[in-house]
């Protein structure tokens, strides 16, 4: 199997992309049969040019006509002559202080009409081809993002002579495709590769060599061991987001690390890569629009709206360090026709995490923003798809979650923030706000106050204070967790009838405050196939309670366009 031996992938809509082999293959028969296996293809066409080398190139440059030119897969090679086929390979240079006057190294850059030129040293800094060599430029003309996710291939031509019965399968699809990048790109990210000068040392350093080396990066964030949850001094951490959203494999992690390693970073400090935390934004509500000022339909202003969330997602999401704002997301909503009026939307949150369908295991889900508990059926937190758990009987069943909501709430615990001095004897324990019926007693250890129990949780609870009297002691101070900050999980079915039956009430624990969903002990044996997400993955949606939402470390907030359950929006007239 030949270099540049040429495929066809075929994407969902039937276009036709070429594909060609990276590498040659040799295998023997087995079982009647060749098998080719690992084989690695790349996107693209492959183009040979050939150039002559003459005294009046004062500039030893040379252009490449292609306007999509894969720059990794470039290959230049220095024939001697037309009569004399002997070649060197010239590499591209990348580092200039290791450069000398007999290094076969070309340079690259665009000129003036964005095409790409290659040019070599000369004699000084990179060795300079002689008169009458020929240079030999085979590199791939691609097409860009458009051919990612492509996974159907076909051969073109034979292999080894033989061109029938060849069966192609790809154990994953295409992915890493990106377009050639605008000139407001390369005008901004220009200065920062020179800062760094070819250095791994500050946060911005590292984020400006990792866009400059993996081309198929769009977003980085790094952080120090010093701003990680938990500490952990000695490292650098970074969460690389690919251009094709696909996730890096161990290998390629592996070989970033090295890299980084071993030519460009302090030794002393130990790179880690975390993978990206996907927080996906759900947004469901109305769109108002006055009927007298357009001939556009309701569903017309609908997808009107859906237009302008893309938009919006593109213009101020998918990156590292993004802040989703929802007044903005209602300006561009609103401005997207002149006949809107204004909008009413509801944000929720939403993670998607693997379940272990083996063994039982607890999840925590970390949104890292505050939840709001829902007091009613709307928008109440749940859970999709079913997954499969037994109920008390030893009865499979395909249950959702949802949080059970509670209107009348008490107060959970009493956390101690300073136990005092000098109490003899247990000081009483009062509790005020707007519920009622809520009791404590506490314990002292050595003087101090050790713990407050609950005796009566009370109800009815938005606020609350607690005071410490008596016990002949002073300085201790203690404030309520209510129950409206906690929520409760249970997992239920629906009958036929659509009755619902309640499996499980203590499914589970949410904390709003912090933003947290803890699932304890959870045996599934399965996650119910759907059209929506992965196989084996299940999805918790819940209210924001905050409407500005911002990102820290590794986390990315989207929109996911591609779900038709993300953007719930109705168009009414006014």
């Amino acid at each position: 199997l030949n270099k540049y031996t040429r495929l066809l992938g075929t994407d969902k809509d039937g276009v036709n992309y070429p594909f060609v082999t990276l590498y040659s293959n040799t295998v023997s028969k087995s079982g009647g049969s060749f098998d080719f296996a690992n084989v690695n293809i790349k996107q693209g066409e492959t183009i040979t040019l050939q150039y002559l080398m003459t005294s009046t190139n004062d500039t030893r440059r040379f252009e490449i006509s292609s306007a999509n030119v894969d720059t990794e897969s470039i290959v230049i090679k220095v024939q001697e002559s037309s009569t004399n086929t002997d070649t060197v390979i010239y590499t591209l240079a990348e580092d200039i202080t290791e450069i000398t006057a007999n290094s076969t190294v070309y340079f690259i850059e665009e000129n003036e009409k964005q095409n790409y030129t290659f040019y070599f040293g000369d004699d000084i800094l990179g060795k300079r081809p002689k008169d009458g060599n020929i240079i030999i430029c085979t590199y791939l003309d691609n097409n860009g993002s458009i051919t990612n996710n492509i996974s159907q291939f076909v051969f073109t031509g034979d292999i080894g002579g033989y061109t029938d019965n060849i069966i192609v399968s790809s154990t994953t699809g295409s992915y890493g495709g990106i377009n050639k990048e605008t000139i407001e790109q390369v005008r901004f990210r220009a200065p920062y590769f020179y800062t760094t000068q070819n250095r791994a040392v500050t946060k911005n350093d590292y984020e400006t060599l990792l866009l400059k080396d993996y081309n198929t990066l769009e977003s980085v964030s790094v952080w120090g061991g010093e701003d990680n949850d938990p500490v952990v001094y000695g490292k650098v951490f970074m969460s690389l987001k690919t251009k094709g959203n696909y996730q890096l494999t161990n290998l390629e992690k592996e070989q970033i690390k090295e890299d980084l390693v071993q030519k460009r970073n302090v030794l002393t400090v130990t790179p880690e890569i975390i993978d990206p935390d996907y927080v996906y934004l759900m947004i469901k509500g109305n769109v108002y629009y006055d009927s007298e000022k357009t001939s556009l339909s309701s569903d017309d202003i609908k997808q009107l709206a859906k237009a302008a969330i893309q938009d919006y997602v593109n213009d101020e999401l998918n990156t590292f360090n993004s802040v989703f704002r929802k007044s903005k997301l209602q300006s561009y909503i609103e401005n997207a026709e002149k006949s809107i009026t204004g909008s009413d939307i509801d944000i929720m949150v939403q993670k998607r995490f693997l379940i272990d369908t083996l063994r039982t295991k607890t999840y925590t889900i970390a949104y890292n923003i505050e939840l709001e508990k829902s007091l009613g059926t709307d928008n109440i937190l749940h859970s999709f798809p079913e997954i499969t758990v037994f109920d008390s009987n030893g009865i499979a069943r395909n249950v959702f979650i949802e949080e059970i909501p509670e209107i009348n709430t008490g107060i959970d615990s009493i956390n101690i923030i300073n136990g005092g001095i000098n109490y003899s004897t247990i000081p009483t324990v009062t509790i005020t706000g707007d519920g009622s019926g809520a009791r404590a007693v506490a314990e002292i250890v050595g003087g101090r106050l050790s713990r407050i129990t609950m005796l009566n949780k009370g109800s009815g609870y938005s606020s609350a204070i607690v005071n410490i009297s008596g016990g002949s002691g002073s300085g201790a101070q203690a404030v309520p967790v209510l129950q409206s900050k906690l929520g409760r999980l249970r997992s239920f079915y629906y009958k036929t009838n659509r009755e619902k039956v309640v499996v499980n009430n203590d499914f589970g624990i949410v904390d709003y405050a912090v933003g947290k969903i803890t699932i304890n002990s959870l045996r599934s044996t399965a996650v119910i196939e759907n059209d929506y997400y992965p196989e084996n993955y299940l999805t918790m949606t819940v209210l924001t309670g905050t409407e500005n939402i911002y990102t820290i470390r590794n986390r990315i907030l989207t929109i996911d366009t591609n779900d038709a359950r993300s953007i719930q929006i109705n168009a009414v007239s006014e």
